[in-house]
């Protein structure tokens, strides 16, 4: 006990979170305090996005990291509203034209997984359903566009539309696909439904690597067209990440809507304790296959935009490691919280990126290619502190972050 409570101590020391609701709490009482806390909402927010929207060609790709990653910090944790949005997609709208080929597309992978996480996000961390096997829903939406846009398999629609018309196709897809799995793991929790959604995305896999005819098997489908807007090619990762970006703030939106919504509560009903639930009256299974079926959906539409940027797809892109990657995102980012998933992402995809060129150079200390060598090293450190020293995530999601809060236990009293 005295050691779970040092460790309890040294968490809520090192807890960056609870300092800034702290004084925002103490400026608001005051008048004087009020408008510090406006200023510094209004002002010293959008300074520092100004200075990250310098980008790295001033500051440099580590730096201008490090003052994204604090600004969206910032801008989640508070409850800074609408404004606090703007500034953000300001940002990330006006960041990648500030950056090389090489730096986009650690800004498009960011996006992609941030979309992907929200997507597993209402399957884990609203319906509670931990589910391993989330890269099937994202192959089933890359493999459809594949197959249907590309000129080696007949190219069935108009190459500047087919984008279009494929990305909800792709959505029903995944969303049947979801449904598939949810059915047959309906009465399985915990452990179980882990072991199973991850043979099934397993399973996936191991089909489109077999299934010459249809697949084109291990060899991959090759010449897959770029979308069309309009008269314009989306061609290079600048387009593709802001129709990605533009993916998530819909998504995002979408999921916090469902979350407060009817179907919210029953999937937090469910999550907490499902036999209750069902004596309440919840229709379990209904709701937990559509939690399934969204999810998946989400995956789906990921899938397409992954298609049209690589051109490319094979079956070797879909392995377990897209999984993982994943829910790891969407448990170091908090879990129930959407706000926590689009941070998960930034840190769990481009922190081991922005390594890569890391080095040391203090004195007589000189440690070139530090990044190159020890980058993941130093990536499962971090991941192994902030489990310690924050296991409900960094957002995590209100009553996720009441069950790790420590209980004050009152001593009782010795009448003497």
């Amino acid at each position: 006990m005295k050691g779970s409570g040092s460790l309890s101590s040294l968490r809520a020391a090192l807890d960056p979170g609870r300092y800034w609701s702290r004084a925002g709490e103490q400026l608001q009482t005051t008048t004087s305090g009020a408008a510090v806390a406006r200023f510094g909402q209004y002002a010293v927010l959008p300074l520092l996005a100004i200075a990250g929207g310098l980008g790295p060609s001033y500051f440099g790709i580590r730096w201008t990291f490090a003052i994204l990653v604090i600004v969206m910090y910032a801008l989640l944790r508070s409850r800074s509203g609408l404004f606090g949005m703007v500034v953000l997609g300001a940002m990330l709208v006006y960041l990648p034209h500030q950056m090389d080929t090489f730096e986009r597309g650690i800004m498009f992978d960011i996006a992609l997984y941030a979309l992907l996480g929200i997507g597993l996000n209402v399957v884990v961390g609203y319906a509670g359903l931990l589910d391993l096997g989330y890269v099937a829903f994202f192959a089933s939406g890359a493999y459809l566009y594949a197959l249907i846009s590309a000129p080696q398999f007949g190219g069935g629609f108009d190459v500047g539309t087919s984008f279009w018309i494929v990305l909800p196709m792709a959505m029903v897809l995944a969303a049947l696909v979801g449904i598939a799995l949810g059915v047959p793991v309906l009465r399985l929790r915990g452990d179980y439904l882990a072991i199973v959604t991850l043979g099934f995305g397993e399973i996936i896999r191991i089909m489109i690597n077999n299934q010459d005819g249809v697949t084109n098997g291990p060899v991959g489908v090759f010449a897959i067209p770029k979308p069309h807007f309009g008269s314009t090619e989306l061609s290079g990762p600048v387009e593709l990440y802001f129709v990605v970006l533009a993916g998530c703030f819909v998504a995002a939106f979408a999921a916090e809507r469902i979350r407060d919504s009817r179907v919210g509560r029953a999937w937090e009903a469910i999550r907490e304790d499902e036999d209750v639930a069902s004596s309440m009256g919840v229709n379990t299974t209904a709701y937990k296959l559509m939690a399934f079926a969204i999810g998946a959906a989400i995956g789906g539409g990921g899938g397409v935009i992954y298609s049209a940027k690589q051109s490319a797809v094979f079956p070797s892109d879909f392995n377990l490691d897209v999984s993982i990657n994943v829910l790891a995102l969407v448990i170091i980012g908090g879990m129930g919280n959407v706000r926590g998933v689009i941070l998960g992402a930034m840190l769990l995809i481009g922190l081991p990126e922005v390594l890569r060129d890391f080095s040391i150079n203090i004195a007589f200390i000189h440690l070139d290619n530090l990044g190159a060598d020890y980058r993941l090293v130093i990536f499962g450190a971090a991941l192994v502190a902030v489990m310690i020293l924050r296991p409900e995530g960094l957002l995590p999601a209100r009553r996720r972050q009441a069950q790790f809060e420590p209980a004050d236990v009152l001593e009782p009293e010795v009448a003497t």
